[in-house]
């Protein structure tokens, strides 16, 4: 187990770790950026389906492997179910997950998040304590970017180069 990059990254949030886990999320052939499979799975979440939800969350990885929601919501499946110790993990996981993404920028266009979808903007920003207020999408050189304004006027960046190019895969690139 010390071998897995998702038990070393746990371990060591590193940059270089969840770069490492990143690249393998980006490489599966689950990976699909802008699919509803966790909204589709929450569904049991809001008909109080608890172990539904769980045994569902276990076909959504490695998708959603790096995704703090995807660990915030099965942390409270856990929990509602009583098994307080994986509901903990799955809480550390997901700040882990935010740790490992603001590793990767300071939110600035010069050095933007990281992430695999427009879902973890969302999340981040939400863990930062701020409202989205408008989001544009910029590509400059080789990059793709969210811009996300928040109501406070603060903007955020978050490189989301690796997603567009997915779905530039799944669906064709007409540019």
């Amino acid at each position: 187990m010390s071998d897995d990059p998702f038990f070393r990254f746990l371990k060591e949030p590193t940059q270089e770790n969840f770069l490492a886990v990143r690249e393998i999320v980006l490489k599966h052939p689950s990976y699909m950026p802008y699919n509803k499979d966790l909204e589709e799975a929450a569904n049991k979440l809001e008909s109080q389906d608890w172990q539904g939800f769980v045994d569902a969350g276990q076909r959504l990885v490695p998708n959603y492997l790096l995704s703090p929601r995807f660990h915030l919501m099965r942390s409270y499946a856990l929990k509602q179910i009583g098994d307080e110790e994986s509901s903990e993990m799955e809480a550390a996981m997901c700040m882990i997950c935010f740790e490992g993404i603001r590793g990767t920028g300071d939110g600035s266009l010069e050095k933007p998040w990281l992430v695999l979808r427009t879902l973890d903007e969302y999340d981040v920003l939400e863990q930062l304590g701020k409202t989205p207020k408008g989001q544009s999408l910029l590509k400059k050189n080789d990059r793709t970017v969210d811009r996300m304004e928040c109501e406070d006027g603060e903007v955020f960046w978050f490189d989301i180069t690796d997603a567009f190019a997915k779905l530039d895969t799944e669906f064709g690139d007409d540019e």
